[in-house]
């Protein structure tokens, strides 16, 4: 290794790698928490909405 690549550059690039996969697996999980609330929220207080709702929620499953 030379000096502008030290020994333990692999370490922290894939270290860095790991965490925003774990990152993102923890957003996405969040965002799919909060999304089930809402449209729990919206099937019991607005049920005939409801279908209009959950729109968002799978295109965005399509998306991602």
């Amino acid at each position: 290794m030379t000096e502008l690549c030290p020994v333990y550059a692999p370490f922290f690039g894939a270290l860095g790698c790991t965490s925003a996969i774990v990152f993102t697996c923890f957003g996405a999980s969040y965002g799919t928490a909060k999304s089930g609330v809402g449209v729990s929220a919206m099937a019991v207080l607005r049920p005939d909405l409801m279908m209009k709702c959950c729109i968002p929620v799978v295109m965005a499953g399509i998306i991602g």
